[in-house]
């Protein structure tokens, strides 16, 4: 055993850490949780202080320290509850967003944490190495939260908060972003270990891995990339949402847009990236199609431009008028070609593009207003350049689901753009928060990631996860250019997936397994030797 979580009796031979012992107050307990959480929100943006998550779980481990499982859930409830008001106070921004919402969605992203600390003396009491289980719970636990339906939030993740942290990062192109946050939660668990028991072996064990993954990326990213580079250009327009509610402010914003177009065209890119929303009911407008074909005739370049859609259809019973529906877009606009068919949104936002099963749950308006819903595509269109390069698009938050995003590359984009709208938080941490995620897809699946942004930060990220161009101020009208190796086909995680974190679960469920099937034995071995006693004692009374 490495580090034992569980209730300390008479034989147990962990030391007591300094001030987290058996008598220790209360408060103690609750202060290592709220600063665990503090660490947290340090290490995203921000301030981004991604160091800080190395340590961050260490005061939170301490703290659980001899406690039983619903005692330390409680205090990983408290912690994961305070960490995300720190990390999604920028929510506040948005119209309509309450308080009584802020507690909702801080209970649910605390349950990840919860069942953390509680599954700590479980694991513990098994007589599990915590250096290993616990790095591994927490995996299982995040692959839960991005396969959790229309609850899923794979937001700020801790392998998110090593976004600069590259050369670890590459990790991820086996593993996903699961390999970054064991190694991440492995430190703070080999930590806490030195600390409880002055285990050195933990903080050997632990410190050979990470470097030994520091080691294994630091080449990767020294060595040159033989794959042919493309020049991708990217506006950031700034359009504000006062000036989408008018026919004059929608002038004025197209005009914006052109203007940077162009200046964007002078560094001959073989793409200009528009971001999400950019123009409305792009196809039902003759006039707005040909002014784009004329820009794109005039720069020689094809446009990817987002755009909000509403398609009428009708509905297949007979004697039913037509209707609408409504689609968050991009189109791909070509010199000289016809407008073709566009990709539309498949992974909408709940609770801001759709209500989650409304014909099951009749959602209260305090809780969830009514919002206008979007309906979701169905395929992942792609895009193909004049050389035969493929274009796969990311709609908002589509970014965050590496399972989403894995597929485009394994059917064959080799440049993945993302079109993004975060206007509605205002000068907060959240678009910075959000563009980390694609740091992890491009390095995942080795594909370079443009961010088009309407009011920042835009982005063009290298199959590396660097940053290679970057538009950092926030609601400014700026263009931002260059070459990116393009995609070669994906990684070992392109094609075998979350193997990392299946093999995290099925690790735990064998260890379990093996360690009851180790007391049943040693139960079944003692009732015998007890028969056996008593059949001699029985015998020799006789």
């Amino acid at each position: 055993m490495v580090m034992s979580l569980s209730r300390p009796t008479e034989s147990d031979q962990l030391a007591r850490g300094p001030g987290f012992g058996r008598a220790e107050h209360v408060a103690s307990r609750i202060a290592g949780a709220l600063l665990t959480a503090g660490l947290l929100v340090l290490s995203f943006p921000s301030p981004d202080q991604g160091w800080l998550a190395w340590v961050a779980l260490v005061p939170l481990l301490l703290a659980c320290q001899g406690l039983g499982l619903l005692a330390a859930g409680a205090l990983g409830l408290l912690c994961g509850f305070a960490a995300a008001f720190g990390i999604f106070g920028w929510l506040f921004e948005v119209p309509g967003f309450g308080m009584h919402h802020a507690v909702l969605l801080a209970v649910y992203v605390a349950l990840y944490p919860a069942a953390w600390c509680a599954g700590l003396p479980a694991l513990s009491r098994a007589r599990l190495p915590l250096l290993i289980t616990a790095p591994a719970l927490w995996v299982v636990l995040d692959y839960v939260r991005a396969h959790a339906g229309f609850l899923a939030l794979p937001w700020a993740t801790l392998a998110h908060s090593q976004h600069e942290n590259l050369a670890v990062l590459q990790v991820a192109s086996i593993t996903g972003e699961y390999g970054v946050t064991f190694l991440v939660v492995m430190a703070s668990v080999a930590i806490a270990d030195l600390v409880v028991r002055r285990a050195w072996r933990s903080v050997l064990i632990a410190a050979t891995a990470i470097g030994l993954a520091h080691a294994a990326g630091a080449p990767v990213l020294a060595r040159p990339d033989r794959t042919a580079p493309v020049q991708v250009a990217v506006v950031q327009p700034n359009i504000q949402v006062e000036e989408r509610r008018t026919a004059a402010g929608r002038t004025v914003t197209l005009d914006r847009l052109e203007r940077l177009t162009r200046a964007a065209a002078a560094s001959r890119p073989a793409v200009i990236i528009w971001p999400e929303t950019a123009v409305w009911d792009l196809s039902r407008d003759p006039a707005l199609v040909e002014r784009l074909h004329g820009l794109a005739d005039a720069a020689e370049t094809p446009l990817i431009v987002g755009a909000s859609e509403v398609v009428k259809f009708a509905p297949e019973q007979e004697g039913v008028m037509v209707r609408t529906r409504s689609h968050n877009s991009a189109y791909f606009v070509e010199p000289r070609r016809p407008l073709g068919e566009p990709y539309r949104k498949i992974r909408l936002v709940p609770f801001a593009e759709y209500r989650p099963l409304e014909e099951i749950i009749r959602w209260p308006e305090w809780l969830v207003p009514r919002v206008h819903t979007m309906t979701a595509g169905e395929v992942q269109q792609q895009f193909s350049l004049s050389d035969g390069a493929r274009i796969g698009v990311l709609i908002c938050w589509e970014n965050l689901f590496a399972d989403f995003v894995r597929p485009a590359v394994r059917d064959g984009a080799q440049l993945l753009v993302q079109l993004t709208n975060d206007a509605w938080f205002g000068r907060t941490a959240a678009p910075r928060q959000h563009n980390l995620a694609s740091v992890l897809r491009a390095v995942e699946n080795r594909t370079p990631i443009v961010i088009a942004s309407n009011t920042g930060p835009s982005q063009i990220i290298d199959p590396y996860g660097r940053v290679v161009s970057n538009i950092p101020a926030l609601f400014s009208e700026e263009v931002a250019a260059d070459a990116v190796p393009l995609g070669s086909g994906g990684t070992p995680y392109t094609r075998f997936g979350d193997f990392f974190a299946l093999a995290a679960l099925a690790w735990l469920a064998l260890g379990v397994i093996v360690r009851a099937v180790h007391r049943f034995s040693v139960r079944e071995a003692d009732s015998r030797a007890d028969a056996g006693v008593r059949a001699i004692s029985k015998s020799a009374h006789q």
